[in-house]
């Protein structure tokens, strides 16, 4: 019986880490961003995102501001223009 509970614990990892992480506008992992602002010249940067929503802002933003346009959020962060939230046009 111990070879079969072994075997479901590592299937069940398994099915875990295929899923993807939830983010406000799809399912990549935050933070992510499609159009970058400002970057710092520190190594790493810090960035900031110039990216929109209509709805609000991803849920680990601490400083999520609105305006007329929608929400976005002003968090600088190391790397955050590394990756895209949408595939490349």
């Amino acid at each position: 019986m111990r070879p079969q509970v072994l075997l479901l614990a590592l299937a069940v990892v398994a099915v875990l880490a295929a899923l993807p992480l939830a983010h406000g506008q799809g399912a990549s992992p935050w933070p992510c961003c499609d159009k970058c602002g400002v970057c710092t010249k520190s190594i790493p940067p810090q960035c900031r995102c110039q990216d929109v929503s209509p709805t609000r802002c991803n849920t680990a933003c601490k400083s999520c501001v609105r305006s007329t346009a929608g929400f976005q959020c002003a968090d600088s962060i190391t790397n955050f223009c590394e990756r895209r939230c949408t595939a490349a046009a």
